[in-house]
């Protein structure tokens, strides 16, 4: 789940889609990839124990056991949590051998273990977020992407050209196929006009990335966040709800 732009719906999209995904009995990881921390905060789950931390173990600061890092936050639902050391780890990973490749390395010990995962990246263009990148390359036999949540505002477009851009030199330069499962236009309301209606017309008129879902702003949203729960959980009949179930049918199948 990427875009460098902040204040997109990254973190309520990731949540909800993994909320949806263990509803259809998909056990599901999501990590908190964003040095912020927003998703970590969003469930109420304490941060990581200083020392054992997601920094230390790609940064070989710590060598325990990657699988101690995870909280069950419901039955299929698990989440590997942020520390505030995350801030650090940008620096820790320039100074790093293979430092696009970490995170992915890392996240190879819970394959066997869970059928999906999301990775909510930073909003940011730097390595944290070519980290979480490579971490969705296209490799055989497994199903990989990234998701876009985008905002219904003139600079969307533009954002989303950096991060094309940034994808296809990253790609070359690693050697590396990465695909785009879609976008998501989020957090958006019809009734605000003109400025919303043709952004919305401009993201589903691309063709390449897809739109895959639209998530328009909900009060069911704004009060689960609020509640520590998705929204499946929290208004689990709700039109919100419902477009997370629809969202999370096409990542099935992708």
């Amino acid at each position: 789940m990427t875009n460098q732009k902040g204040g997109v719906g990254k973190t309520a999209t990731t949540i909800n889609l993994g909320a949806a995904l263990a509803e259809f009995g998909r056990r599901t990881l999501l990590v908190d990839w964003d040095p912020q921390g927003h998703l970590t905060e969003a469930l109420g789950i304490p941060e990581s124990q200083d020392g054992r931390t997601m920094k230390g173990l790609i940064l070989d600061e710590w060598k325990g056991d990657a699988h101690e890092l995870v909280v069950p936050y419901r039955e299929k639902l698990h989440v590997l949590p942020t520390n505030m050391d995350m801030f650090l780890l940008d620096k820790g990973l320039y100074a790093s051998q293979a430092r696009e490749m970490r995170l992915a390395r890392f996240l190879e010990a819970f394959e066997d273990d869970y059928d999906a995962c999301l990775i909510d990246a930073p909003p940011s263009l730097g390595i944290g977020t070519e980290c979480a990148l490579m971490a969705a390359r296209r490799r055989p036999g497994k199903r990989a992407g990234l998701i876009v949540p985008v905002e219904a505002e003139d600079s969307s477009i533009r954002a989303l050209r950096l991060l094309l851009r940034q994808l296809a030199i990253l790609c070359d330069t690693m050697r590396e196929q990465v695909d785009i499962v879609g976008l998501v236009p989020s957090r958006f309301d019809t009734r605000d006009g003109e400025i919303v209606s043709s952004m919305l017309d401009a993201f589903r008129g691309l063709g390449e990335p897809p739109v895959i879902a639209e998530i328009k702003k909900r009060t069911d949203i704004r009060k689960a966040w609020r509640e520590r729960k998705p929204v499946l959980e929290y208004a689990p009949k709700s039109e919100a709800s419902e477009w997370f179930r629809e969202l999370a049918k096409v990542v099935l199948a992708a």
